[in-house]
């Protein structure tokens, strides 16, 4: 079961890259600084509080001796941060089809390479 948590805490990893240099580039090309502040607390907002709830989760898991709450607190940090930037890009008109057939193609091939060369694939 962790091997499964594990895959699915590197594939939301590597979405949650991708999603976040493509929020980054968004956020950097914006002129109004108005737009910027607006973006970076969308953000904070929606991925502020389940990547909070893995840290709790974590830090709850190492003092109570519970043995999968990493993997665990991992799939929940990793998929607070990929919906939170997912989120933030559809906003601004990145969420398109074709820009998220990129990003998922992107992302299956860059998780195959990482699960390949751990020896897990």
């Amino acid at each position: 079961m962790d091997r499964i948590i594990l895959i699915f805490a590197i594939t939301l990893g590597v979405y949650a890259a991708l999603a976040g240099l493509t929020w980054t580039q968004r956020l950097v090309g914006e002129r109004r600084t108005g737009r910027k502040r607006g973006m970076v607390l969308n953000l904070a907002r929606r991925a502020g509080p389940p990547m909070m709830g893995g840290a709790i989760l974590l830090t709850a898991g190492a003092v109570m001796d519970l043995p999968g709450a990493a993997p665990l607190a991992a799939v929940v940090i990793a998929g607070g941060l990929a919906y939170g930037l997912h989120r933030g890009l559809a906003e601004v008109g990145q969420g398109d089809r074709r820009s998220l057939g990129f990003r998922l193609a992107v992302t299956l091939g860059l998780t195959l390479a990482i699960l390949w060369q751990a020896g897990l694939a």
